[in-house]
């Protein structure tokens, strides 16, 4: 009994591990996510100076 339950912990120690990097992976790309939508945000409004820019010059 005393090694099985070992054996059992040994299991939830490594399903463990295996979540937390998951989750780490999980959040890298949720910031990466939000850095390009912030990006996205960052170009539109760029566009859209340029267009006002084009609109005056015309």
């Amino acid at each position: 009994e005393n090694l099985a339950l070992k054996e059992q912990v040994e299991v939830l120690v490594r399903e463990n591990q295996i979540l937390k990097r998951a989750v780490a992976i999980q959040h890298e790309r949720q910031k990466e996510y939000d850095e390009r939508g912030r990006e996205l945000e960052h170009l539109k409004q760029l566009v859209a100076q340029y267009q006002e820019q084009v609109r005056t010059l015309e």
